[in-house]
């Protein structure tokens, strides 16, 4: 493989690569982050929350739904 053709070579110059570079590992940390803090504690089968429109998990629902209900009925 011969050397970059001088157009990239340019192109490298005027654009900050290292900037460049820090945002896409800020960004990819960022989103190994989101998607760690966003699983559910529990792996397992989800439902749909009872007078809510988003998902839980259904082993903690199950643990107490008497207390899922109270907290609702709160807000």
């Amino acid at each position: 493989m011969g050397p970059p053709a001088p157009d990239v070579l340019e192109w490298l110059q005027k654009v900050h690569v290292p900037t460049i570079v820090a945002v896409a590992v800020i960004g990819l940390l960022l989103r190994s982050c989101y998607r760690c803090l966003t699983k559910s504690k529990k792996n397992g089968k989800t439902m749909k929350a009872p007078g809510r429109n988003f998902r839980m998990s259904r082993s903690d629902f199950d643990e107490n739904p008497s207390a899922y209900f109270r907290k609702l009925r709160k807000k």
